[in-house]
């Protein structure tokens, strides 16, 4: 079977890297980098030959297998997959085992075999739509024309077609001025310009890029959040259908091109407020038109604020007390550190019993 699989893929155009063989792939399954390309290049290969609406994305490291098996599952079901092993049960389970694995690379390889096939029987002998055929040239030329009102003839060529466009174009700038502002970018570019603009949106794209993928993951972490509490028990696939449907619809890689500076007005440079009501209509919602009631007053206010008070100079004790005379007393009187002290005069013999005890204490 593997074999087989391995001619499908060279067959359909997928070679695998050298050190990655199809049998490590299927035995790591969806925490496999490889693995996720593998399918990632099958979901984008189907989206274009089948306008659908559902992808998956590979993943780049082995703890976003979750989010990956969510949009594999979206992907399956609008693919309509008779296998119920790879579309029923927990998604989690789904592709547990190499055999489940192994199903779902033979059935992406023959679905796209047979979308092939089909795809290039059904195309169509006009040779405009021949070559923008499943583009996205093809729909913005077909949404211009619906805009303007202009109908292609079967004699049309490209150039005929501009050409009508253009002069709706002028048409509807001349009737009136105010509809279109005057362009961003008023002078031409040298080449060198162009090449220092092209370095800096690179630049800008991989920023964005960056930051667009934290946010995508910040989003699937919170909505894997949501499948930890009590009441999303048993709701997984309700979570799945309201989630991964739109899910698929944000990229990673922002959809702005350099050639949009052709394009820019200089309403650009006009920045909204954040509460302007432009703005404000497109973040409406139930929950903002809820009023919040009076709330204790938790002051916080510095002119409020009770002045500080100083703690009080340090200063020396004060002198008296009899401590000192009454420690000389305790060791037998005032006659100095060693008054207190006894003193042994013995007999020559060195006996200190025979000795006679003096008045000071000692003997």
């Amino acid at each position: 079977m593997d074999f087989d699989l391995l001619d499908s893929l060279d067959d359909l155009g997928y070679s695998l890297k050298d050190d990655c063989k199809i049998k490590d792939i299927l035995r790591v399954g969806p925490k496999s980098i490889e693995f996720t390309q593998l399918v990632e290049w099958f979901s984008k290969e189907l989206q274009a030959l089948l306008e659908i609406d559902s992808c998956v994305n590979a993943i780049t490291d082995p703890d976003d297998s979750s989010t990956f098996l969510l949009e594999v599952s979206s992907f399956l079901k609008e693919l309509k997959c008779p296998y119920k092993v790879l579309v029923s049960g927990p998604i989690s389970q789904r592709l547990l085992h190499e055999e489940s694995r192994l199903t779902l690379l033979d059935y992406l390889c023959t679905e796209l075999q047979a979308a092939r096939v089909i795809h290039h029987r059904t195309k169509k002998k006009k040779a405009l739509e021949i070559e923008m055929d499943d583009s996205t040239i093809a729909s913005s030329l077909n949404n211009v024309q619906n805009v303007l009102g202009i109908k292609m003839g079967e004699n049309d060529n490209l150039v005929s077609i501009f050409n009508e466009i253009e002069e709706k174009v002028k048409e509807h700038i001349s009737s009136d001025p105010d509809v279109l502002s005057k362009p961003a970018l008023e002078e031409s570019l040298s080449e060198e310009q162009w090449d220092s603009l092209n370095d800096l949106y690179k630049d800008f794209l991989q920023d964005y890029h960056v930051r667009r993928e934290l946010l995508l993951t910040r989003l699937d972490v919170t909505i894997q959040s949501f499948k930890w509490g009590d009441g999303s028990k048993g709701k997984e696939n309700e979570i799945l259908k309201a989630y991964v449907y739109k899910r698929a619809k944000l990229k990673k890689t922002p959809s702005v091109k350099l050639s949009d500076v052709l394009s820019a007005r200089e309403s650009i440079f006009i920045i909204e407020k954040t509460s302007s009501d432009e703005l404000v209509k497109n973040t409406k919602s139930s929950l903002k038109r809820f009023l919040i009631a009076a709330v204790p007053d938790r002051g916080g206010r510095p002119k409020e604020q009770q002045p500080y008070v100083e703690m009080p100079n340090w200063k020396k004790r004060q002198g008296g007390g009899g401590g000192g005379g009454g420690r000389g007393d305790h060791r037998g009187g005032g006659g100095g550190r060693h008054g207190g002290q006894k003193k042994y005069r013995g007999s020559k013999g060195g006996d200190k019993k025979g000795g006679n005890f003096d008045a000071a204490g000692s003997y």
